[in-house]
């Protein structure tokens, strides 16, 4: 936030409304969206592929991907997000759907993304 700007509102959906119209803020929170993004797709994948007793070998197989892909996706120092392909093999791979929600308008700005790898049945 602008140091030299007073928020006088009254939420934080009212600061953040505000602070969006600065495009260094909107670029920043935007970065920080795809951080959270990445993790918890690195977290997710890791998560079902080992409580499947999985290696990254082994899914990679599966998946018809490398095993440097199922690395690079699991380790959250890497800025790689699969493509939407690559995640479909994926969930194929681990038995699993994939779940995008799209939260329209102002929403977005103050709900959480969720990414949800739930079994497929």
């Amino acid at each position: 936030m602008n140091p030299k700007k007073k928020w006088m509102g009254s939420g934080i959906e009212e600061l953040v409304a505000q602070e969006m119209k600065d495009p260094a803020f909107r670029m920043a929170f935007s970065e920080a969206r795809t951080k959270r993004i990445k993790k918890a797709l690195g977290e997710m994948i890791r998560k079902a592929r080992e409580s499947q007793g999985l290696s990254q070998a082994a899914l990679s197989k599966r998946a018809r991907t490398t095993q440097t892909v199922i690395s690079r996706i699991e380790n959250l120092n890497t800025p790689y997000l699969p493509s939407v392909g690559v995640l479909a093999r994926l969930a194929g791979a681990l038995g699993a759907q994939i779940e995008i929600t799209f939260i329209p308008g102002e929403r977005a700005i103050s709900s959480k993304y969720r990414l949800r790898v739930s079994s497929g049945t």
